[in-house]
This record gives C-alpha cells, structure tokens and sequence, in this order.
C-alpha cells in the first residue's frame, strides 16, 4: 500500500522561519513607533468606521483653528481703532477746553484759539486716514487713499480745498450777528451735505470714504455669525468736531469785533465739538464693545478645539501600557523565532548518526 505523504523541503522551511521573523519585525517596529509617538500607526484601518468621526473633529478644529485666526486680526483692527479714535478726542479735547474759556467773550486765552484748533484739525485728519494691515481705518468700504481730505489740499473730484471752501462762507467777515447765522446756516448746509454749491458739500470736498447709506464694514465671527463693524469719518462725531475746529481754526476771534457775532460763532464752534467727542466716545465705546465680544467667541471656539482635540486623542491615540506589553510579547516571539531557527540550522544527518 502507497501512502501518500507531505513533506517540506529544509529550503522552504528555512523561508518560512525567515519571513514569520520578518512578519515579527514589522509588528514590533510599529508598536515602537506607536509608543512613541502615542498615536496609532494606521488611523483610519484601526478605526474602521469610526474614522469618519475623526475626519469630522479634525476639520472642526481646522475650520475653527482658522476662524480664531482670522478673529484676532479683526480684534488688532478694532483695537487699533479705538486707540486712533481715543487719540483723536484727546486732541479735540485740548481745542474744546480752550474755546470753553472763552466760549461768550474773548479772554487772555483766545488769541491762542485759532493755533490750537488748527492743530486739532491737523491731527484729526492725519488720524483719520491712518490705515491697519493696509486698509484705511474710517473709510468704510472704500479702499479711499486719503479718507478725510487735508485742510489746505485741493480735491481732484470737487476742485475744491476744504480751506477754500470755509474761506468761501467767511469772505464777507463777522461783522455782526446776523453774517454769523448766516455763515453758519451755509457751513451747516456743507457738513451735512445740502448746500446748494454740491462740490463744496462735506462728501464732495472733505471726505473720500464709502458715502453715506453705504454698507458697513462686516465680518463673520464664526458659525455664521456676521458683524457689523467701524466707524466712518463721515458719521456723526466726525462731522460735528471737524465743523467746530474749522470754524475755530478759519478765524481769529479775536478780531471779532461785535460780541453777539463773536459769541454766535465761537459758541456754535463749542457746541459742534462738545456734541461731536460726546459721539467719538460713544464711537469708541462700541467698537471696544465689539472687540471683546470677538473676543469672547474666539475663546469659546478655543475651548471647543481643546475638547475636540481630547477626543480626536482618545480616537487615534493608543495605551502605552497595552503598547508596552504587546512590544514585550513581540520581543519573546522573536527571540523564539531565532532560537528554534539557530537550533535547526545546527541539526544535520550526521549529527544523528554520532
């Protein structure tokens, strides 16, 4: 009777030990770097379906990671901002204090007026067209080079100077109440944009921003969030405080001669200025206001990219203490691997005849 019997060649016996320690290696050199990396070697095979969950996280934590980012430098702009507008009313106030003194009638201080309202006005517009990250600050939506123009520089759109449109109103003097009125009612007209001479009006003359009734500035906070930001040199409080310190700084007072005349345009001056950095406050206030609500949700998202990273850990990371053990039981395997191999290659033929 003829049975029939498998056997292996020592040649593919000896392959087959080499690629069972090979197969050991592999496993051991990637438990090693698990251990130390902390993360499993292959995410998305360990995880099977549970990778579309961390895919999720991790773009979570991109978007959000993105939209932190992007909230920081909307708070530098806002920050800035509120320190150019605070710069703004401390100069003001400065002119206002001594326009206040001599409010109804010219004191010892009043020949210093003009100076100190001109410096006022020259720093509200060099303020004014300051810029962050190279985007004006107070011009709005409008990419405008200079958003408030300067005092004695003419206007390509209007042909006009802001100078040269109050020297305009005033060619005729103060010579008594009356001529005051009037030339207020005209510098009324201008900085409210009615006069009937449109190149002289305060948008066509004076300001380059995004006009009036333009949308405002906005940006999304996260989630869908959009907010409503800045200011604009053509608001309220801008117009009210460059009025005042234009009229202060287009006359001497001091050669008013009539008192109601004098009293008429340096208390209309004082009440545009106080009224107009009551409203750069107010301004400045809210755009403070804004920044720390920015703020606030870039720390909420924070805390959620913390929690989301946690639980990305908990997906993809291993334990070191079952990395540990398994790396040891590899370890043995290996070491039996090539103490069977060591011995099988010293066996032989001859060796069992002896």
């Amino acid at each position: 009777m003829l049975y029939l019997v498998r056997s292996y060649s020592t040649l593919q016996t000896a392959f087959a030990r080499r690629q069972t320690a090979a197969d050991i290696n592999q496993q051991l050199a990637t438990a090693q770097n698990e251990l130390s990396t902390g993360i499993k070697n292959d995410i998305f095979k360990s995880l099977g379906t549970g990778a579309a969950e961390s895919i999720t996280l991790r773009a979570s934590i991109d978007r959000d990671t993105a939209q932190v980012a992007a909230n920081g430098l909307l708070t530098q702009r806002l920050d800035t901002m509120a320190a150019t507008l605070g710069t703004i009313r401390n100069s003001v106030q400065e002119a206002l204090d001594l326009a206040i003194a001599n409010k109804t009638a010219p004191l010892g201080t009043a020949s210093g007026m003009q100076q100190a309202a001109r410096a006022a006005l020259d720093t509200l517009v060099a303020q004014a067209n300051s810029s962050h990250a190279g985007m004006p600050l107070f011009a709005g939506i409008s990419a405008s080079g200079e958003t408030l123009q300067p005092w004695e520089k003419t206007n390509a759109g209007s042909g006009l100077a802001p100078a040269g449109v109050l020297a305009s109103i005033l060619s005729g003097g103060l010579p008594d109440e009356a001529a005051a009125q009037a030339a207020i009612a005209e510098l009324n007209a201008v900085f409210s944009d009615t006069a009937a001479d449109g190149p002289s009006n305060f948008e066509q003359t004076f300001y380059n921003g995004a006009p009036t009734g333009s949308a405002r500035q906005t940006a999304s906070t996260g989630e869908g969030t959009e907010l409503a930001y800045g200011v604009q040199a053509n608001d309220p409080g801008f117009r009210e405080v460059l009025k005042g310190l234009a009229m202060l700084a287009s006359v001497d007072v001091t050669t008013i001669a009539d008192p109601d005349a004098y009293a008429a345009w340096v208390g209309t001056a004082v009440n545009a200025l106080s009224a107009g950095n009551a409203k750069l406050l107010d301004a400045e206030t809210q755009v403070g206001a804004k920044a720390g609500r920015i703020e606030a949700e870039s720390t909420r998202m924070k805390d959620r990219i913390d929690l989301y990273k946690n639980r990305v850990l908990n997906l993809e990371g291993i334990d070191d203490y079952e990395a540990a053990t398994r790396i040891t039981l590899l370890e043995t395997q290996l070491q039996a691997s090539y103490a069977v191999t060591a011995r099988m290659s010293q066996l032989s033929f001859l060796n069992y005849l002896r």
